[in-house]
Formats: C-alpha cells, sequence, structure tokens
C-alpha cells in the first residue's frame, strides 16, 4: 500500500485531539497493518493497546524484521488539531480532493482572503489540502508505506503510533514503557528514531531539513497567599493578587530567562494564567490568587537550574512587595492614616511545592487517605471538563497550603503540566556525525539539499525519547502541582531507551490552519524514498 492511498485513508478519519475521534483513527491504522499481507501471515508481530487510557485511544505497533536486531523506531501521533476553524468548509476539511473543489468555487478573495501563496498552491495539484494531511498523517503514512515494503532489509523497524501529541502527549508518555518491553521482547537494538513531523521548507527551494530535537517547555505554577482584611482597611493585611503581581512582573519577557544553544534560542517567558482564587465577590483582600508561566528552554539548562531561577525571581518579588507595604505604611502613618502598632513586619516565605507536601505530610497521620480522596476529585473534574489542568494544578496547591497550618503570607512553586524536556540528539554519545552524512546523502540522491539542525523551535513527543539525566528530571517532577495518577512522565523508562531521535516529515504550509496543505512529491517519492536510505544505511 502506497504512502499516498494511506495518507487519504488517514485525513478521512476525524482525529481531533483530547476527543473519542482518536480512537476511530488509530482502530483504521490498526485495520490497515492487519490487512497486510506480511501481517496477516505474522499476527504476532502487530498489536494495539490502551493501557486504560479514560477515551479508549490506542497505541498500535508493528514489528517488522529484518536480517539483524539492529532496529529504527518509525514513530508518529494520529491526532489533528480541531476542524472548527474550517468554518463553512468544516464538512469537507478531512476530504481532501471535496475540500480543494470547494475552495476553488468559493470567492475567497472577496471574503478577505489575501493570501497569493495559497491560491497559488490550491491550483497546484502538488498540494493536498486537508486537516491533519500535514500534522502529521503525511508523516505517519510514509512510516507505514516503508514498514509494508516487502523488499528484503538489513535493519529491522518498529512502527509505533500514538495518540494526544497536539494535547498533552499522554500516548507517547504511555507508549515509551511499552516500546521497552518489546525491545526486550525481540531483542531489539534501537539505532534511530524517526518521526514524521512535518518541516516548512519552501518546496522551490531544493533545501530540506531534518531535526535532532525540540525546545522544552515548563510551566511554572505560583501560588501566592496573602493576609486577609478589609479592603478598607488594606494596610492591615497583604493582597495576594499583588503578591502574585510582582512574581508576573519579575518573570514576564524577562530576558535572563532566554536560553540558547547550538546558536538556537527562545523567547522569553510569558504568563498564561494569572488570577485571583476567590470563590465569590466580597469585599476583603485576596488571600489566594495563582498564575501559569510559559518558560521555554533548550537542553543547555538543567532543570535544577531552572527551579532555581524561578525561586530567585520570586524571593525578589517578595522582596518587593515587603519593601512597597512598608513604604505604604511608613507613609500613611505620617499622615495619621495609620496607628504604628498596625505594622505587619512582613516577609513572605518563598518555598517549593515539594516541601509544603513534607509540610503537610508531617501535620496529617492519615495524609494518603485525604489526600487520595482528593487527587480522586480532581481526576473527575479534569475528566468531565470542569477543570483545566492549570485550575486543578491552582486547586491542589490551595488545599496543600490551607491543610499545612501556614498562616503568614507565602509563596508556593510547583510545576503544571504538560511538562516538555528540551532534548537534542547532538548530545548523546557519539554525536550525530554519522547520520547527518546519511541524510545528506539520502538528500542528495534525490536531487535535495540535506541538512540537520540541533532543535526544532517547538515541541512534541520528541521530548520523550531521550533523556540524558532522569534524575534531575525526578527531582523536578517533585514539584508537580498534580499526582503521578493524572499526569506523569516515564523518564526511568526513557533514558533507558534514549536514542538518536529526528524529526523528519514532509514540506508543508499552514499547519493547524484551515489553510493546511501537505507537499505531495514528497509524501509519494522523496520522504520514502530517503527514509528507507536511512533505514538501510545506519
Amino acid at each position: 500500500m502506497k504512502a499516498l492511498d494511506i495518507l487519504y485513508e488517514l485525513v478521512g478519519v476525524r482525529s481531533d485531539t483530547g476527543s473519542a475521534f482518536e480512537s476511530a483513527l488509530g482502530n483504521r491504522i490498526y485495520e490497515l497493518i492487519c490487512a497486510d499481507d506480511y501481517f496477516k501471515a505474522h499476527p504476532e508481530f502487530c498489536g494495539m493497546e490502551t493501557f486504560g487510557d479514560f477515551l479508549g485511544r490506542p497505541i498500535v505497533w508493528a514489528f517488522r524484521p529484518g536480517e539483524t536486531k539492529k532496529t529504527v523506531l518509525l514513530s508518529g501521533h494520529y491526532d489533528a488539531v480541531e476542524i472548527e476553524s474550517y468554518g463553512t468548509f468544516k464538512d469537507v476539511a478531512t476530504k481532501p480532493e471535496a475540500l480543494r473543489a470547494a475552495l476553488l468555487a468559493e470567492d475567497l478573495r472577496a471574503g478577505g482572503v489575501n493570501d497569493e501563496e495559497f491560491f497559488e498552491d490550491l491550483h497546484d495539484e502538488n498540494w493536498i489540502f486537508g486537516r491533519g494531511c500535514a500534522d502529521m498523517k503525511g508523516g505517519l503514512a510514509v512510516a507505514m508505506e516503508v514498514l509494508f515494503d516487502n523488499t528484503p532489509r538489513k535493519n529491522s523497524i518498529l512502527f509505533v503510533a500514538v495518540h494526544d501529541e497536539e494535547n498533552l502527549s499522554a500516548g507517547m508518555r504511555l507508549a515509551m514503557p511499552f516500546i521497552r518491553q518489546l525491545a526486550q521482547r525481540f531483542g531489539l537494538e534501537f539505532a534511530l528514531c524517526l518521526i514524521g513531523e512535518p518541516q516548512v521548507n519552501d518546496p522551490k527551494l531544493p533545501n530540506v531539513n531534518m531535526y535532532a530535537g525540540g525546545a522544552g517547555k515548563v510551566l511554572p505554577m505560583i501560588l501566592a497567599r496573602g493576609a486577609l482584611s478589609h479592603s478598607a482597611q488594606s494596610l492591615e493585611g497583604l493582597n495576594a493578587a499583588y503578591m502574585l503581581a510582582e512574581v508576573v512582573r519579575e518573570i514576564e519577557l524577562n530576558t535572563d530567562y532566554i536560553s540558547s544553544d547550538y546558536g538556537i534560542s527562545v523567547s522569553p517567558p510569558t504568563v498564561l494564567m494569572a488570577k485571583d482564587l476567590k470563590p465569590a465577590y466580597d469585599v476583603s483582600l485576596v488571600e489566594y490568587a495563582a498564575a501559569g508561566i510559559n518558560v521555554l528552554f533548550l537542553e543547555s539548562i538543567s532543570p535544577d537550574a531552572l527551579m532555581d531561577k524561578v525561586e530567585a525571581s520570586c524571593k525578589k518579588a517578595m522582596a518587593a512587595v515587603a519593601g512597597r507595604y512598608k513604604h505604604a505604611f511608613e507613609v500613611s502613618e505620617a499622615m495619621g492614616a495609620v496607628k504604628p502598632e498596625l505594622f505587619k513586619n512582613f516577609a513572605p516565605k518563598v518555598m517549593r511545592l515539594e516541601a509544603l507536601i513534607a509540610l503537610v505530610k508531617e501535620k496529617e497521620a492519615d495524609f494518603d487517605r485525604v489526600q487520595e480522596h482528593f487527587n480522586d476529585v480532581l481526576a473527575k473534574n479534569i475528566r468531565s471538563g470542569a477543570m483545566t489542568l492549570m485550575q486543578a494544578s491552582a486547586a491542589y496547591m490551595q488545599n496543600l497550603m490551607e491543610r499545612s497550618g501556614i498562616k503568614e503570607p507565602a509563596v508556593v512553586i510547583g510545576i503544571a503540566p504538560p511538562y516538555y524536556p528540551a532534548v537534542t540528539s547532538c548530545r548523546l554519545d557519539g554525536g550525530i556525525d554519522s547520520i547527518e552524512a546519511l541524510y545528506e546523502k539520502a538528500a542528495k540522491a534525490c536531487g535535495l539539499c540535506g541538512s540537520v539542525a540541533p532543535y526544532f523551535a517547538g515541541m512534541g513527543d520528541i521530548s520523550y525519547m531521550m533523556c540524558a539525566d532522569p534524575g534531575a528530571q525526578k527531582r523536578l517532577m517533585k514539584n508537580l502541582t498534580l499526582p503521578e495518577t493524572i499526569y506523569s512522565i516515564p523518564f526511568d523508562d526513557i533514558g533507558a531507551l534514549s536514542m538518536p531521535s529526528f524529526w523528519m516529515g514532509p514540506r508543508s504550509k499552514a499547519i493547524h490552519q484551515w489553510k493546511e496543505r501537505v507537499y505531495k512529491p514528497d509524501i509519494e517519492t522523496i520522504l520514502p524514498a530517503m527514509m528507507r536510505s536511512l533505514i538501510e544505511e545506519i
């Protein structure tokens, strides 16, 4: 079965991330594998597992043995972003030919579309339109064609298709322990992992890229606990909203957080959520407030150093809070507005979530029972959609703070999911010189100029394919704002499997947009040929 036919099959099944639609495509991928002659004859070499996923979304796998145990892992996700952005074209978003016809029939310019490159590609049969065709059903289709290829090969292939990459990467986090089991079962020696994520190079130019890693993303969740008072007597308390504001001011767009590696840099941090946690309106100061801050980073900074940096920012912010309160009180006292005995010598403590948990454990003899009950409530609220992960994270931290017995103002630092470690194959033992040479050779055979970049500027499942220091990553997870029963990362399995991993996919445009499209020659000939070349020569 050829990649182009497989692509139309995959795009034709809606698979909105984080929804029940995903399981339908996972099942269809397994059906296509089972229909292949080789896997009909060898059903023991394929399967699908849900591992209790609450939406029943499967991890689909297939093993194609070669002459040796040296193995290339071909992986990819089958979920796609929503189709709502297609508007009136939503009904044909998963039907490439019908979508093209509908787009051509509509006077899009009259509707305000001003994109000449889009219109040029719309009239060019070398482009395929449709939700997920680029991200990443195109790369997945190519991997499946290579899997089904009956040409005798030296090296083995393990194909793994996962769900949820566009949401929380639950599929890949579940898959890694299972891949480790398959490696032990079949005696596999992983030499390379190829993930068919799209690239954005212009096909009018001869350049194609493979990416040796992905940027990291961590979400520090900051909980501020103030001191209650009536808003008319604001100097008798401390406003948690103001405490949080100083933290935000200290971290938002702070260029000290910009990490660089191999000549690549990430953007400075930005706040994704900041709010008070009042259950209803009243005229008291805000007692609790929380913020989630998006911090991008590269492998040049360790998880420990990241936490140290956030803690230092929070301590600096709290020093500013104490100083501002003291100044306001002194001015008010001089004006006769407050009596000196009302002065509060506020010095808000800054602590990490792991320290708060330890404090509550010491205080509560039945900590495990109480915590398990609260965790169950959170899990139900998350799965029902009543709470987002950030809302649940704030509730988790606030509940612990209330149980801790701490009465004075304080700031707690946690890590909210999702967490994507920064990774690059460039630092793995032996480097990537030989793989880079093979990629350049494969590209040259297709008349192209191939190069390997140390990172792709985004996040994805590649973050869970390598881990140089599982211990450091697990230390970071001690501050996770949700229990392992809700969110976890199998760093020991990832560390044991760490292999050179790369994004190697088709050229594409307008990923995640209603104009999403993939370059047809890459699906039909170029990418399958290059992938076969790397698998055979690695």
